[in-house]
């Protein structure tokens, strides 16, 4: 025993080594993905509505865990993309397209306001009846509108403009571009790279999905151009880009989360039978080979939940391969179908689990009677905040209410240096700041402050601001 060797130590690693081991080794899409998790906006997804507004089941998805679900379902489709370009020898690594078309995800909804699409509604239909065109007039008001786009942006309020706002101006709001999230992350989170009005105001394609909506304000143009040419997306038209690849992915993740989720929490808060619900999600399965099949659980909810899940397997393995089968039309700008779309097998029982919510969900009476109060309440906010400031003579009730305007929503990179001195006090702050902008900035300013509140309390600020609710 004396005569054997010791083994050899390794010697314990010095500082500087040490320091090596913990170097940050995430990639900038990793970083991106983690600056949406901890972001303000992110986490009021939880209080926002999904399908059921200010649900009172534990159950009920919101848009928080829709977003993070439709994460979930998006980095497989993105993985299993990337492994099938790498199998056709297209240098890609299959975890960072996983990792993009993930962050993607997180972040799509991330410009919903209160109550959901009946959320964008209520903005639209409150601009069109309260503010007039350029060059026209509404109850003896003359329009705050510069341009026909500006006016524009506003009456056909969209979230998906709202979401690229928030992530290239509202957070670190104090330097361009905010906080700079890769081109490919913004890239693939555009749905419809396009402005709201089109060249020469034409009508948009009903084609082209990628003009269905639009996709960035007016006083965003200068970013979102930057970032679609970053990433080199095709510009059909002066603005109008097609979409990035992998935003299809995006797009399918959404549409399998909303028609499958959505299909569950019907049946789950009993207003879809939950056989009626297993039988539509198992339409979605290929019919099974000839032999033994084992029989399905008996618990009905574990049934449910069972068929949620190989139903969302089958439709991400059916999307990635219209995916790998259309990208190099998708790169040319030439593909315009979504993905859940583009195969009839599929198509048809996405199309009868979504005829089925709509009817039963999303057209129920309890959700009806909380998405028309939703108009009144984002109606009212808007009647109040917006009119207090697109005023240059406010009066005192006015002057009230732009002193409940956080001071950060009027500032600017643009305006940093002019804030330097300290305002004599904050209503002398808020009158500076807001003279510096346009009034169709300022009225982004006011959709910026209602879009991100959460559904409680968007309806609790409404109650007490118009004195059914006073504050404790």
């Amino acid at each position: 025993m004396g005569s054997e060797k010791k083994p050899v130590e390794e010697p314990a690693p010095v500082l500087s080594d040490m320091d090596a081991l913990l170097q940050d080794e995430r990639t900038d899409y990793d970083r991106d993905y983690d600056r949406i998790v901890f972001s303000a906006e992110f986490r009021c997804l939880h209080d926002k509505t999904q399908v059921f507004p200010l649900s009172t089941s534990d159950y009920t998805r919101t848009r928080l865990t829709h977003s993070i679900e439709a994460s979930c379902v998006g980095r497989s489709l993105g993985n299993l993309a990337g492994r099938g370009l790498r199998a056709r020898d297209v240098m890609v690594n299959p975890s960072h397209l996983g990792t993009i078309v993930a962050a993607a995800c997180l972040a799509h909804d991330i410009g919903n306001p209160p109550f959901g699409h009946s959320g964008e509604a209520a903005i639209q239909h409150w601009v069109s009846q309260r503010l007039a065109r350029p060059g026209a007039e509404v109850d003896g008001r003359k329009s705050p509108f510069e341009t026909v786009e500006q006016w524009q942006d506003l009456e056909a309020f969209e979230g998906n403009a709202q979401g690229f706002r928030i992530l290239n101006r509202l957070q670190s709001r104090e330097r361009r571009g905010g906080l700079r999230y890769t081109a490919a992350t913004l890239g693939a989170m555009s749905k419809y790279p396009r402005a709201s009005v089109l060249p020469g105001g034409r009508e948009r394609d009903k084609g082209r999905v990628s003009e269905k909506k639009f996709g960035y304000f007016q006083d965003d143009e200068a970013l979102a151009l930057e970032a679609y040419r970053a990433v080199g997306l095709v510009e059909r038209e002066a603005g109008v880009f097609s979409r990035h690849p992998l935003a299809f992915l995006v797009e399918a993740a959404d549409d399998i989360c909303y028609a499958v989720i959505d299909l569950e929490d019907s049946a789950k808060l009993g207003l879809i039978p939950i056989k009626d619900a297993c039988e539509l999600l198992d339409a979605v399965l290929p019919k099974p080979v000839k032999g033994p099949v084992r029989p399905p659980p008996s618990h009905p909810e574990t049934r449910l939940a069972q068929a949620r899940a190989r139903a969302i397997g089958e439709l991400i393995q059916a999307c990635v391969k219209v995916f790998l089968e259309n990208v190099e039309a998708m790169e040319d700008g030439k593909w315009e179908t979504p993905l859940a779309s583009a195969r009839d097998d599929v198509a048809k029982p996405l199309k009868a689990i979504r005829n089925l919510t709509r009817r039963y969900g999303y057209e129920s009476e309890r959700v009806l009677q909380i998405e028309s109060a939703g108009f009144k309440t984002l109606g009212g906010l808007l009647d109040m905040f917006a009119m207090a400031v697109v005023t240059d003579t406010p009066n005192r009730e006015e002057k009230k209410l732009r002193q409940l305007l956080p001071l950060d929503l009027f500032q600017r990179p643009e305006h940093v240096r002019d804030m330097a001195e300290e305002p004599a006090s904050r209503d002398e702050a808020i009158t500076e700041a807001v003279a510096r902008l346009s009034k169709y900035q300022r009225l982004l300013c006011v959709t910026d402050y209602i879009s991100g509140m959460t559904d409680g309390f968007a309806v609790e600020l409404f109650q007490r601001l118009s004195g059914i609710k006073l504050p404790t």
